[in-house]
């Protein structure tokens, strides 16, 4: 709770920790507006609201992202993906093309351009014009170029016209909690996250890499290696696994996050 307090304390008074601390043993007045909105967002606090959606922002890769209960919270794990693609990828990045597939507050797209700026095509995708809303501002706030497109991949193919590169990355952080693990979750997240973006039924939790798979096999024949990166369940990832090479995909690596869960695979097809 100390944490949470001096995130927001600092966040309000345009201050870093030290100051806070300095203002509180002097006993100094705040200005009297400042602390009532402090009051009403401590309360919110205390309801578990989190603190990311209480002051507006959220930090990936060290960058400050726009966000609110429309776009999921920017997670670790996600930093963990977006650090394995950069490590792939730092050599001939300029003759790769990028599919960010849910893209949320856009962290993984904005966050991939700035770390290798080369990158020419990156296109952040997610079906509702409030959620890329935030995207676009994250990336205008970042001054990266990235091409945004409403699609709901559950219901359509994405049309975006496929360009012939070398190497197709396609990347994705879906929605993988079955509704029956919602119990495991923190309050603050099943009652302020987006739903959409958290459950999946549980009867079909690979709906969305389904989905995604599909896409690729349909649109990219004879575009070159694609690349594909997920963020998974980790209590599911033997049935991703098997996902993955029943649909002809190869080089399939799955990798641990910092936790020692199962949180990410990587798999690679060529589609003539």
């Amino acid at each position: 709770m100390e944490t949470l307090f001096f995130l927001l304390t600092t966040h309000f008074l345009k201050c870093d920790q030290i100051t806070v601390f300095l203002k509180l043993s002097k006993k100094e007045k705040i200005n009297p507006f400042i602390y009532k909105k402090l009051i009403r967002k401590l309360w919110e606090l205390r309801k578990n609201r989190p603190i990311q959606y209480v002051i507006g922002k959220a930090s990936f890769f060290g960058m400050d992202f726009i966000v609110n209960e429309k776009v999921f919270i920017p997670r670790p794990e996600t930093e963990e993906l977006v650090s394995w693609i950069i490590q792939d990828h730092t050599t001939n990045s300029e003759k790769v093309q990028i599919f960010d597939i849910g893209t949320g507050s856009g962290c993984i797209s904005i966050a991939l351009k700035k770390k290798l700026p080369k990158i020419q095509q990156i296109y952040a995708i997610d079906f509702s014009h409030e959620i890329l809303s935030i995207a676009r501002k994250n990336a205008l706030f970042h001054d990266v170029k990235i091409f945004f497109k409403k699609v709901d991949i559950l219901q359509n193919l994405i049309s975006i016209p496929i360009k012939k590169y070398p190497v197709t990355i396609v990347v994705s952080n879906p929605p993988y909690v079955r509704l029956s693990e919602k119990k495991f979750l923190h309050p603050n997240v099943f009652q302020y996250e987006p739903f959409q973006a958290l459950f999946v039924p549980d009867e079909d939790p690979l709906i969305f890499y389904k989905k995604i798979i599909f896409w690729i096999q349909k649109k990219f024949i004879g575009t070159g290696k694609v690349c594909i990166y997920f963020e998974i369940n980790q209590f599911i990832h033997f049935e991703i696994l098997d996902l993955m090479k029943k649909t002809g995909f190869l080089n399939i690596k799955i990798r641990k996050d910092i936790q020692g869960f199962f949180r990410m695979i990587r798999a690679i097809i060529q589609i003539t």
